[in-house]
C-alpha cells in the first residue's frame, strides 16, 4: 500500500508549486493524466516529455538558484518535493503512452484470419455489423475495428456478402486479381487461386471493381450482373496482351433468387447448368472434401448440367452418371473418374 502524505507535507508541496509555477503546470498535467482534470486533454505527451530534462536540471540547481532565499525552508526538502513532482510527471506520461499504445493496438492493428476447411462453409458478422458467409477452401480476415475512412477485408475463395450501408466508409474486398468497392449492398465473390476465372455477381446494389494489374480501368455493376476476370495469375504488373480478353460483364438469367447457380452454395447446393465436368469436380471437392482426379483427360471438357443438395458423394456422383457416363471409385478421400467403354 502507498504512502499518504500528511497535511504538513501538502502544505509545503502546495507552497513550493506557487514559488515555481513551471512545476505547478506538470503537476496539474499528471493530475489530468490520473483522471483528476482536463489538461490531459490539451497538453500533448511529446509536450511533457520534451520538458523533463529542463525540469531535473533546475532542481538540481536549486541549491545555487535560492541560497539567499529566507522564505524557502531547507533545500533538501525542496529537492525532495520536486524530485517527487517529477516521479509523478514521468509516471504519468509512461502510463498514458502506453495506454495509447494499447488503444492503437486493439483498434488498429489486431487481425482476425479465419480459414474454411473443405466440407465446411462458415458464417460471421464484422464490426460494422456486415454479414459475410464463407465458401469451403476459403481464407478471410479482417480487422478487429475498421478504419475511418474505409472497411477493408481481404479474400481468398468465395464469399458471400450483405454489406451494411454507409454512404461515407465504402466497403473492400480485396482479392488477389481485383478490388470490390461498394457502400451497402448484397454480391458474391469467387476468388480461388486455382480457378480458371474470379467472378464478382451483384444481387442488389452498385459496386465497383478495380482490376489490380490494370487500377485506372473502373468496371460498375449493376443488379443481376456477373463480372468474370480470366484469372491467368500473371504478375500484376504485367498488363494483358492488346487485344487479349482479360474480362467480361454478363447478365444472369431471370430465374428465382434461389435458382441463381453462382449463389447456390450458400445453401450448401451445387447447380450447374452446361458447365464443363473439371469446373463442377472443383466445387464437389469443397463441398465434401475430396480431391478429384481425372483419369481420362477428354472427362474433363464433358458439358454436364444438375444441381446437387443433400446427397451423399456416391449419390452424388450417380446423378451425374445418369447424363454422362462415366466410371467412378472412392478410395478414401480420392475420387477417381474414367470414361465408360461403350
Amino acid at each position: 500500500m502507498g504512502k499518504t502524505a500528511s497535511a504538513e507535507e501538502l502544505t509545503e508541496l502546495d507552497m513550493f508549486l506557487e514559488q515555481f509555477p513551471d512545476y505547478k503546470k506538470t503537476y496539474n498535467v499528471t493530475n489530468a493524466l490520473k483522471g483528476n482534470g482536463t489538461e490531459a486533454t490539451e497538453t500533448k505527451p511529446e509536450e511533457i516529455n520534451g520538458n523533463l530534462e529542463e525540469i531535473w536540471n533546475r532542481i538540481k540547481n536549486l541549491n545555487e538558484n535560492s541560497a539567499n532565499d529566507t522564505k524557502i525552508k531547507p533545500m533538501f526538502r525542496w529537492q525532495w518535493v520536486a524530485a517527487a513532482v517529477l516521479v509523478l510527471v514521468t509516471t504519468g506520461v509512461l502510463f498514458y503512452n502506453r495506454a495509447a499504445q494499447q488503444d492503437t493496438l486493439t483498434v488498429e492493428n489486431i487481425l482476425h484470419e479465419i480459414h474454411v476447411p473443405y466440407g465446411k462453409t462458415e458464417k460471421l458478422k464484422l464490426p460494422d455489423g456486415t454479414q459475410v458467409t464463407l465458401n469451403a477452401g476459403s481464407t478471410f480476415s479482417y480487422p478487429e475495428a475498421f478504419e475511418k475512412n474505409s472497411r477493408d477485408v481481404s479474400l481468398t475463395g468465395e464469399g458471400f456478402f450483405e454489406v451494411t450501408k454507409n454512404s461515407k466508409r465504402p466497403f473492400l474486398v480485396h482479392t488477389a486479381r481485383l478490388v470490390v468497392k461498394v457502400l451497402g449492398t448484397v454480391f458474391n465473390v469467387k476468388a480461388y487461386n486455382n480457378d480458371k476465372t474470379v467472378e464478382t455477381t451483384l444481387l442488389k446494389g452498385k459496386v465497383q471493381v478495380e482490376l489490380k494489374n490494370n487500377p485506372e480501368k473502373k468496371i460498375i455493376l449493376l443488379p443481376n450482373e456477373k463480372l468474370i476476370v480470366i484469372n491467368n495469375r500473371e504478375p500484376q504488373s504485367v498488363k494483358p496482351k492488346e487485344g487479349k480478353i482479360e474480362y467480361q460483364v454478363t447478365e444472369l438469367p431471370d430465374v428465382k433468387p434461389n435458382e441463381v447457380k453462382e449463389t447456390a452454395w450458400v445453401d450448401n447446393r451445387i447447380l450447374f447448368t452446361n458447365e464443363m465436368f473439371e469446373d463442377v469436380a472443383a466445387q464437389i471437392e469443397r463441398k465434401y472434401n475430396v480431391q478429384v482426379v481425372f483419369e481420362d483427360r477428354a472427362l474433363r471438357t464433358e458439358q454436364i448440367s444438375g444441381l446437387l443438395d443433400k446427397e451423399t458423394l456416391k449419390e452424388a456422383l450417380g446423378i451425374i452418371e445418369l447424363t454422362t457416363p462415366f466410371n467412378f471409385r472412392v478410395d478414401g478421400q480420392t475420387v477417381y473418374l474414367s470414361k465408360k467403354d461403350k
